[in-house]
């Protein structure tokens, strides 16, 4: 009776652990950068971020924009050559193909993760 009992609450506690685990899928996230922030340290740093993830909250949109379907975050204006599918308050993941600053402004050229 205690071996039976101790089986059903160690499966118990196994399936809490990795309810809990897969969760917190962000802690484990392969994103080059996690925020807009960390963008900009990048860029401030001379690093060169082509061919990284970034990930941002979508706060406005522009869908037909010069330089394509824009996606802005802040300073930050993610260029996307056809609609991604996305809206305002959506959090996406972008893989970056290059970046320009134009005054005080990033246009970010990148594809949906």
């Amino acid at each position: 009776m205690k071996t039976a009992t101790l089986r059903v609450v160690s499966l118990v506690l196994v399936l809490a652990f990795a309810f809990a685990l897969s969760a917190c899928g962000d802690l484990f996230s392969t994103v080059d950068y996690p925020s807009v922030d960390n963008l900009r340290q990048s860029i401030e740093m001379k690093a060169n971020p082509e061919g990284k993830t970034c990930r941002f909250t979508v706060e406005s949109t522009i869908p037909d924009g010069a330089q394509g379907f824009i996606a802005q975050q802040g300073e930050f204006n993610f260029c996307f050559s056809s609609d991604p599918g996305i809206a305002v308050g959506n959090t996406v993941v972008v893989k970056i193909s290059s970046i320009t600053r134009q005054t005080d402004a990033f246009y970010v050229y990148c594809s949906k993760v």
